[in-house]
């Protein structure tokens, strides 16, 4: 669901130590972009990174340093010499870590699976709609199912997101509150599994329900991704920073290297097998490879990670639904209450710039299709060109920050990122541009690469020490929480008439929103030592959820706040 800091003096004491080890995952973690169901594998590759360096970072003082984990000099020296060897990508045998990487190869094919899907959802919409003679680059006006079929990708993002905004704050408490993480995490890899499975059926008489699994599916990947993470914590008090550092780092290669091969295989096998321009045959040939690759990453991940107890105490008169939504306001209110000044902005940042870049990658596939008339393996090239460039883009970001601070580069990030978004829709105009696009797609990838290492590396630096495990929770709901407004904006305008570079041009107004927020922050340093100092959320949850607290186990005469565990237990 990685990151370091200018100087770690400013930073939390759990952090490790230089500016220039924040960008250490990043470096391989930013991939291409995703498709269908709005999900991104850019983001999706950077949190994995992410929250596996939070969980080894924030879960308690007695992992600061290699003593504490009982790592001498002349055993820290040798794990620095064992983890450039093979045996350091089998996570010295240490079950849980072999499990997230799996589950983590997993997604990588998922998430690519999608662009080919997507493009042939799109062109068997067409023909249902009746589009049957047109040209490359022009766009069907007929209607199939009250929609036109160029609104079908972003209709699908925006159903699986409206899902996620109102059922991740309860699966997100069913994770915590109750003993069944592990069987959430088998459900949803199984039913992914099944539906990649029913989808290799797609055809001109079946791919409006595979549309509407495709919708489920992506609120069923997020589901997925809550389960997986919920094991950093543990994992992180097993092994300790140091070694998570590098497993975080080989997590995020994990993630890079499946998507990487995912779209290499796809493409590879379509124009072996004379698909190129066949977008059916191809979703069919990707759904099958994506069946296999899930069966031998799901079955051997999940079998490795182990069944755990609740996270917390359950209210004995408090449903799961009131509990979830609970914990989200009560994160608010002290967020807005004790960080006004820093995270309060930072967060609502994110809520809008992640929508967008997030959304850029549904967008962007239509806009392709439509517009320049690509076929799904041309889309799928430059979606492979994009994940290439996002790694010198992380490169460019460690550069700028190194020089300013994150906020700074990031907002610089938004500025450019804009402005290209910008200049591609007005010179993106038709097939004939079409090779043009590939240029765009290295552009965009330098950007993607920037954009997900700052959102990071701020987020990890600013969140109070002690708060770690609950803010991430909080952190990944933010950037998800949206996700359904850009694709609806797109439709709406698709659907008005309007050219599809207005609804490309549309994200560019969340991109800047959120710049707008980082800008009425306060100053880094001054964020910085806020979050240095006491940790003033564990009393903030000690009062908001008063209500709440009769109700939770007490241990030793003290009642012990859902919201506050463990920092509150006495």
């Amino acid at each position: 669901m990685t990151l370091d800091a200018k100087d770690a003096s400013s930073a939390n004491a759990a952090l490790t130590p230089d500016w220039e080890g924040s960008f250490v995952a990043d470096d391989v973690r930013q991939s291409a972009l995703g498709a269908g169901a709005g999900i991104s594998p850019v983001a999706m590759s950077s949190r994995d990174a992410r929250d596996a360096e939070l969980a080894a970072a924030g879960e308690g003082d007695e992992m600061n340093g290699a003593q504490d984990e009982g790592l001498s000099a002349s055993s820290l020296a040798k794990w620095e010499g064992e983890k450039k060897c093979c045996n350091a990508l089998r996570f010295e045998g240490v079950p849980e870590a072999q499990g997230y990487a799996l589950c983590t190869f997993a997604r990588g094919g998922i998430v690519m699976s999608n662009i080919f899907l997507s493009t042939a959802l799109i062109s068997i919409a067409s023909i249902s709609a009746g589009c049957t003679d047109m040209e490359a680059g022009e766009t069907c006006q007929e209607s199939v199912y009250g929609f036109k079929p160029s609104s079908l990708i972003t209709n699908i993002a925006l159903v699986s997101g409206l899902i996620s905004a109102f059922c991740l704050p309860v699966i997100g408490a069913i994770v915590d509150y109750t003993p069944y993480r592990r069987l959430v995490g088998i459900f949803s890899a199984v039913f992914i599994t099944v539906v990649q499975g029913v989808q290799i059926w797609l055809t001109d008489s079946t791919w409006f329900p595979m549309a509407i699994l495709q919708a489920i599916n992506g609120f069923m990947y997020m589901v997925q991704v809550l389960a997986v993470y919920a094991y950093l914590p543990d994992l992180g008090r097993l092994v300790g920073p140091r070694k998570m550092a590098w497993y975080s780092a080989l997590y995020t290669m994990c993630q890079f290297g499946a998507q990487a091969t995912y779209l290499l295989l796809n493409v590879a096998l379509s124009l072996a097998l004379g698909w190129g321009g066949q977008d059916v045959r191809n979703a069919q040939l990707s759904q099958g490879i994506c069946v296999a690759w899930l069966l031998l990453s799901f079955i051997p991940g999940w079998r490795k990670l182990p069944r755990v107890n609740a996270l917390r105490s359950r209210p004995a008169n408090k449903g799961l639904v009131r509990i979830g939504f609970s914990q989200v306001w009560h994160t608010i209110l002290g967020i807005n209450r004790h960080y006004g000044s820093g995270l309060r902005w930072y967060f609502l940042a994110v809520v809008f710039a992640e929508s967008g870049a997030n959304a850029f990658t549904v967008v962007s596939v239509t806009f392709m299709m439509e517009v320049l008339g690509m076929n799904g393996t041309e889309v799928a090239i430059v979606f492979l060109i994009t994940l290439i460039a996002s790694i010198p883009g992380s490169k460019l970001g460690q550069y700028i920050a190194k020089r300013t601070d994150p906020i700074v580069s990031w907002k610089i990030n938004l500025i450019v990122f804009s402005a290209i978004t910008i200049v591609g829709s007005f010179v993106l105009t038709g097939p004939s541009m079409k090779n043009v696009c590939y240029i765009f797609g290295v552009l965009w990838g330098i950007m993607l690469g920037w954009f997900y290492p700052l959102e990071n590396v701020t987020f990890t630096l600013l969140v109070p020490k002690g708060q770690e495990s609950e803010l991430s929770g909080f952190y990944t709901y933010c950037r998800s929480i949206l996700t359904w407004l850009p694709p609806l904006i797109f439709t709406v305008m698709n659907e008005s008439g309007l050219h599809m570079k207005w609804g490309l041009i549309s994200l560019v107004i969340f991109l800047m929103v959120g710049c707008g927020f980082l800008q009425v922050m306060a100053p880094w340093e001054e964020a910085l030592e806020v979050a240095k100092g006491p940790n003033k959320m564990t009393r903030a949850f000690s009062e908001v959820n008063k209500d709440m607290s009769d109700d939770v186990v007490k241990q030793q005469g003290s009642v012990v706040s859902p919201e506050c565990y463990p920092e509150c237990e006495a």
